[in-house]
Order: structure tokens, then C-alpha cells, then sequence
């Protein structure tokens, strides 16, 4: 499918999401439809396992929503918006494959709350800024990120960030716990994607199963929750990963997992 805002490139088992909307990328409604279908379409690809989504421009990941068209929207725009952010971010969490936010730049607001939704966040070093500074213009964070600061960062510290509009540079988002590496900008690259296939060449089958699992599960009561694990447990025991991991180690070599 061919994008107006993004680019899709394939390197073996890893699938990289490039962001071009200049100056730094700003949500509005067409280039959330295109998030949306990007996303979707990542999560049909088999044989893909880690997806890396970056920015193309040199100073900003996503840097907020286009305020202009923001304020132009009646009351339904401005809900079906909020929606089409919410249900493109959920489409990274829900996919059975590795999200990683490739941080390269500037994450505020939206840029913030879609980082939120992946499951790893490497920020790269230097002045960049990350948080939710919506507060600061009257209005709240409303693709996702009252639910996910607070769940990644515990509630207190989320509350303080998003009734002050602080945002914070890396390395205490890091020591928060909002990004999980910094990364210094010469390398930022190169490590992000060494990282992204050494776990391409692992179990995507049982990485994908763990993934849905946990965010199934997170929020249920322990007995339910256990019956969700057990459920992608025996949906996974006769892929081909499965299959091939078990034979490995009784055979003492390396597996050669596919993904399938």
C-alpha cells in the first residue's frame, strides 16, 4: 500500500516504520488514517516479528497534533480523532509482534502516548523532550495516554507530569521508567536495529503469544487470567518455533526458529 506520510521497508524478519510529515510530523486526521492502516497492514505481515517505528526528521519523532486542525473540529471530528489515535495506537499493542519506538527526536503528546503503546521505547540521547504537555493548552491527553503514563509509571508521577505539562528529557525518562534505553545519537541507529534483529532471530511465535497474553490478562482477576495463559500456551505448542525449540534442546544445537 502506498503512504503519503510513511514509509515501509522490510530487512529479513524486521519491519521499519519511517514518519515523514514535516516540520515534526504533527497528527491530524489524515495522517492518523494512515498510522492506523500502516499499522494494520504491519500486523497481517507473517513473516515479520520485530517492528521498528522511527522518524525520518532529524528533530522530531512526533512532536504533538496538528493544533490548527484540531481547533477547526466540531465536537464529532474531534471525538472520531481522539478514536482513530486510540484505535491505532491499540492495533501496536494488540499485534502478535515486537513494537519498538525508535525515539529519535521530540515524543510529545500524541508522539508520547504512541511510544506508550509499543513495547520498547529507546530514546535517543541529547535535548530531545518526551511527555504530555496537553494540560498546558486546556485540553487532556486523548489517545491513550492517561491510561498508559499512569500504568507504565506508576499514577503519582503520571498525575504530576500531566497536570504540570512537564516534559522530560532522557535520561530521566529513563530513570523513570517511561523509556527502557538512551541511546547516543551516533549509534542510535545501528544499536536499534542490531537490537531489533537479535530478536527477529528468535521465537516470534512465542513472543507474539507472550505479548497478548500479558495484555489479555493484566487486568483480570488471577484465576482468568491463568486460563488466558494456558489458552496461547496450546495455541503455540505445535508451531513450527515451538516444534523446532523443543528438538533443539533435546538434539543439543542451535534452533532455527521462522517465526511460524
Amino acid at each position: 500500500m502506498a503512504y503519503k506520510y510513511i514509509t515501509m521497508t522490510t530487512d529479513g524478519r524486521v519491519l521499519t516504520i519511517s514518519l515523514n510529515r514535516p516540520p515534526t510530523n504533527p497528527l491530524n486526521g489524515e495522517f492518523g488514517l494512515e498510522l492506523f492502516k500502516a499499522f494494520s497492514e504491519a500486523g497481517q505481515l507473517d513473516d515479520i516479528t520485530v517492528v521498528v517505528i522511527t522518524s525520518a526528521l532529524e528533530k522530531a519523532f512526533i512532536a504533538g497534533a496538528d493544533i490548527k486542525e484540531m481547533k477547526a473540529m466540531n465536537l464529532v471530528e474531534f471525538e472520531a480523532f481522539g478514536k482513530l489515535l486510540q484505535d491505532a495506537n491499540n492495533l501496536l499493542t494488540s499485534m502478535k509482534k515486537v513494537v519498538i519506538a525508535a525515539i529519535n527526536g521530540h515524543a510529545l503528546g500524541g508522539g508520547c502516548e504512541l511510544a506508550m503503546a509499543c513495547d520498547y521505547r529507546f530514546m535517543i540521547a541529547g535535548k530531545s523532550l518526551i511527555g504530555l504537555p496537553e494540560a498546558g493548552l486546556g485540553v487532556i491527553p486523548g489517545a491513550g495516554g492517561t491510561q498508559r503514563l499512569s500504568r507504565l509509571i506508576g499514577i503519582s508521577k503520571a498525575l504530576d507530569m500531566m497536570f504540570t505539562g512537564k516534559v522530560i528529557g532522557p535520561e530521566e525518562a529513563l530513570a523513570i521508567g517511561l523509556v527502557n534505553l538512551v541511546i547516543d545519537p551516533e549509534n542510535f541507529m545501528v544499536e536499534v536495529m542490531a537490537f531489533a534483529h537479535k530478536l527477529a532471530s528468535g521465537a516470534g511465535k512465542a513472543m507474539g503469544y507472550i505479548k497478548v497474553a500479558v495484555h489479555e490478562g493484566i487486568d483480570l482477576p488471577m484465576e482468568q487470567a491463568l486460563a488466558v495463559e494456558r489458552k496461547y500456551s496450546q495455541e503455540n505448542r505445535f508451531t513450527h518455533d515451538a516444534q523446532e525449540g523443543l528438538s533443539a534442546f533435546a538434539e543439543k544445537r542451535k534452533p532455527n526458529f521462522l517465526s511460524r
